[in-house]
C-alpha cells in the first residue's frame, strides 16, 4: 500500500487517505479518483473502488477494493466535450441552417439557431414536433416533391442540393438551397440524413435579373446593328463624295454612341428620361447659339425600344438646325415643349414640339424633297414605334410634332 500512496500525485493524497480511514457501521462502499505516477514518469488516472464490511467486535475490519485505469475513459469524455463544444459554437455562428434528422424515422434531432432567423420560427417549436411533416408545411406546396424525392436519394446514399421556397412565420417568401448528405454508421450503413439549408433568395434573384438583362442586350445588339447598317445604307445614297459619306456618318455613329452612354448606365430596368436624351443632344450642337426655350416635366422615361430610332430623329432635327435653322444663327429661334398625355385608347404618350423660327428659304426648298430626317420623322418613327408625327415646312420656320407611347412606369398625368 505504502508503495502504491508514494505514487500518487500529492495533490490527490489527502482524499485518497480519506477513503481509506472512513469506517461505517454497516456495508458501504465509497470512490475516489486520482492522479497516479508509473515508474516510466507517465501519469494516469485511476479509480479506486472500496468496499467496507464491518466485522463483529474485537475482529479486525476488512476491506475490499479494486483499482482501474480511466485515463483514456477520461480522455475520450474531455475530447468529445471539447468536440461538441466546437461544433456548438460553429454551428450557433453559421448563418446557415444545420440539421440532423434520423434516417429511418426521419425525425428531426438537431437544429441550429439559424432557422429561427431564416424561417422565422423558433427552434423549440419545431424541436418539440420534430417530424419530417411539421417542416415540409413550411415549404410551398409547388416544391414539396422536390423534397422528398431528394431524402429519398440520400436515404439510398446519395449526396443531393436542392432549391425551393418556404413561407417564413411572417408570410415572406424565400428560397433556400438544402445540401443533404447521407451520415453512415460503422458498417456503412445510412442511419442519419445531415444537412446544410442557405438563403438563396438574393442569389436567384440576381441571376433572374442577369438573365433579363443578358436578353436585353442581345436584343439591343441585334437593333443597333440594324440601325448601324440602315444609317450606312441612308447616308451613302445621299452623299456624293466619300469626304461627306465619312462626315455625315461620323456625325450619326457619335449620336447612336451618345444613346448607348446612356442606356449603359442604367441599372435595374431603369429608363432614360427624355430631357436628358434632349439636353445631351443639343450640347452636341452647340445648343447654346441662338435662342433656345425647354419647357417640359423633366423625368420623362422612354421605352429602351424607342430610344435610338428617337435620338437619331432628335439628331436630324438638331442637325438641321445647326446647318440651316435656329441652332445655325445668332436670329434664330428653338423651342422644344413636350408633355404627357393619354391617348384615346388610354395608352400613356409623350408629345414633344419642336419649333424652329428663321429658316433659310433657299435650304427648305431642299428639304422638300426629302431628307433622312424627314424619313425618319414620316417613315421610321410611325413604323417602328407606333408613334403619330406630323412635319410642317413653311417659308419661316419648322414645327415637328412627335407622339411617342411611354412605358407603365412612365411619368402620367395625376
Amino acid at each position: 500500500m505504502q508503495a502504491l500512496i508514494a505514487r500518487v500525485h500529492e495533490l490527490d493524497l489527502e482524499a485518497l487517505r480519506a477513503v481509506f480511514l472512513r469506517a461505517d457501521d454497516e456495508y458501504d462502499e465509497f470512490s475516489c479518483r486520482f492522479r497516479y505516477w508509473l515508474p516510466d514518469g507517465q501519469q494516469r488516472c485511476l479509480l479506486l473502488k472500496r468496499l467496507f464490511h464491518s466485522q463483529p467486535a474485537n475482529e479486525p475490519q476488512r476491506v475490499v477494493g479494486t483499482v482501474h485505469d480511466i485515463t483514456d475513459h477520461i480522455d475520450t469524455s474531455r475530447a468529445l466535450q471539447e468536440s461538441t463544444a466546437r461544433f456548438a459554437q460553429f454551428s450557433n455562428a453559421s448563418s446557415d441552417v444545420l440539421w440532423i434528422r434520423n434516417a429511418e424515422t426521419l425525425d428531426l434531432e438537431y437544429l441550429s439557431h439559424a432557422f429561427e432567423r431564416l424561417y422565422g420560427f423558433e427552434c423549440g417549436a419545431m424541436l418539440a414536433n420534430p417530424t419530417l411533416e411539421s417542416w415540409t408545411n413550411l415549404i410551398l406546396p409547388e416544391d414539396r416533391h422536390k423534397v422528398h424525392d431528394a431524402l429519398e436519394r440520400v436515404c439510398a446514399g446519395q449526396r443531393m442540393v436542392i432549391e425551393y421556397r418556404i413561407r417564413r412565420g411572417d408570410g415572406a417568401v424565400r428560397w433556400m438551397r438544402n445540401t443533404k448528405f447521407p451520415l453512415l454508421d460503422p458498417e456503412g450503413h445510412v442511419v442519419r440524413i445531415g444537412g446544410i439549408g442557405h438563403d438563396c433568395t438574393e442569389e436567384i434573384e440576381a441571376a433572374g435579373r442577369a438573365q433579363v438583362m443578358m436578353a436585353e442586350l442581345q436584343h439591343r445588339t441585334r437593333n443597333l446593328m440594324a440601325v448601324i447598317r440602315a444609317v450606312a445604307d441612308r447616308t451613302l445614297r445621299e452623299c456624293a463624295t466619300l469626304d461627306d459619306f465619312r462626315a455625315s456618318y461620323g456625325d450619326r455613329m457619335e449620336a447612336i454612341a451618345r444613346v448607348q452612354s446612356l442606356l449603359s448606365g442604367l441599372v435595374d430596368g431603369g429608363k432614360v428620361a427624355f430631357d436628358r436624351l434632349l439636353h445631351q443632344e443639343l450640347q452636341a450642337h452647340g445648343a447654346e447659339r441662338g435662342s433656345v426655350v425647354l419647357e417640359g416635366p423633366t423625368g420623362v422615361g422612354l421605352r429602351s425600344t424607342t430610344l435610338q430610332t428617337f435620338a437619331l430623329a432628335l439628331h436630324e432635327l438638331a442637325t438641321n438646325g445647326a446647318k440651316y435653322g435656329a441652332l445655325g444663327s445668332d436670329a434664330g429661334k428653338l423651342t422644344v415643349r413636350w408633355h404627357v398625355h393619354r391617348w384615346e385608347d388610354g395608352t400613356p404618350a409623350l408629345k414633344m414640339t419642336w419649333t424652329e423660327e428663321f429658316y433659310d428659304e433657299v435650304e427648305l426648298l431642299a428639304e422638300r424633297e426629302g431628307s433622312y430626317g424627314r424619313e425618319l420623322i414620316e417613315r421610321a418613327l410611325p413604323y417602328q414605334l407606333k408613334a403619330r408625327t406630323s412635319y410642317e415646312l413653311t417659308k419661316k420656320g419648322v414645327e415637328c410634332v412627335v407622339e411617342v407611347p411611354l412605358p407603365k412606369s412612365g411619368m402620367l398625368p395625376g
